[in-house]
């Protein structure tokens, strides 16, 4: 009996293929988003996502707000992305401005923050500690000035009173995010966390929390230009 064999794919080629597919899903779901965006009222949009907003002369809408230190737009009403600079902005920064537009709902942030568990974020909570935490305890150890100019390279600006280093972020308007770092006491290991504000789940997902953490933690890492 001949066995039928699976048409050879090349790794290479293979990987393309799957990098495409998760770009079709990911522009499946900026319309999904979209749909529910475009049922809102914009003025009362930008108050609940914290954006500035302006009229043009044709009707339509322009809303405003920050990515880290980049300046970002939202073309309403077909809801397209671009930087300050008239540049588009990359398809995962715009499903991640997409998704947070479609969940804002004007909720105060609460100036408390947490770990990803308690955002929603339980079952993600081990791995994410791992990718974003230990990793970045691993990398930096008892470096911490570097760790510093790193932080504020990268957009943050310090927090006092919250460990040896505290750093704040914007991601997005309300999508903040902190990193704790605690110098190694003695023979242990140095440790990071990245924290949210209690309120973030409001305007974003877990997972797409964890998604934006892990993004920042990569950014953060020493190899990073």
């Amino acid at each position: 009996m001949v066995s039928k064999k699976e048409p050879y794919c090349a790794p290479g080629l293979e990987q393309s293929v799957n990098e495409e597919k998760k770009r079709q899903a990911l522009r499946k779901r900026c319309e999904q988003y979209r749909d529910i965006i475009q049922k809102k009222d914009p003025y009362k949009l930008a108050s609940s996502a914290a954006l500035s907003i302006r009229a043009k002369a044709d009707g339509s809408f322009i809303l405003c707000g920050d990515h880290y230190l980049e300046t970002h737009e939202i073309h309403w009403p077909e809801l397209s992305l671009s930087k300050n600079d008239g540049n588009p902005v990359t398809l995962q920064t715009e499903a991640l401005w997409l998704h947070y537009l479609a969940r804002a709902n004007g909720r105060p942030l609460t100036g408390r923050w947490v770990n990803l568990s308690e955002i929603g974020g339980l079952f993600y909570q081990q791995a994410f500690q791992g990718y974003c935490g230990d990793k970045l305890a691993e990398a930096w150890g008892d470096n911490i000035e570097n760790l510093r100019n790193k932080c504020l390279a990268s957009g943050g600006w310090p927090i006092a009173g919250l460990a040896d280093l505290a750093f704040e972020w914007r991601a997005l308007p309300r999508l903040p995010l902190c990193l704790c770092y605690r110098l190694s006491p003695g023979t242990k290991k140095s440790w990071a966390t990245m924290l949210f504000d209690a309120a973030v789940n409001q305007y974003v997902a877990a997972d797409v929390a964890a998604v934006v953490g892990k993004s920042l933690a990569d950014r953060l890492m020493p190899h990073y230009s």
